[in-house]
């Protein structure tokens, strides 16, 4: 048992594996949906320095989005969607 850990609690080790497979399938499950969302940052950003006459930006929005698109797919992919 890991009763003296303040981080588990009273969780036995079998608890502590159990939750522990469902949090990395949880975040295997979400990473799409965090990818997506910064891919529309990006576009969102760029569009915005667009819009106010920047024509050099700092930063690489397409291509950060771009990047983040592809990240999406391929975690599509990985699930068989």
């Amino acid at each position: 048992m890991l009763a003296d850990d303040p981080l588990t609690g009273s969780l036995s080790a079998p608890e502590l594996a159990a939750l522990v497979e469902e949090l990395e399938r949880d975040v295997v499950i979400w990473s799409p949906a965090s990818h997506a969302g910064w891919a529309i940052w990006g576009i969102v950003q760029a569009r915005e320095d667009l819009e106010n006459g920047n024509t050099e930006p700092d930063f690489d929005y397409v291509g950060y989005a771009l990047g983040r698109i592809a990240a999406f797919r391929q975690d599509l992919v990985r699930l068989g969607l």
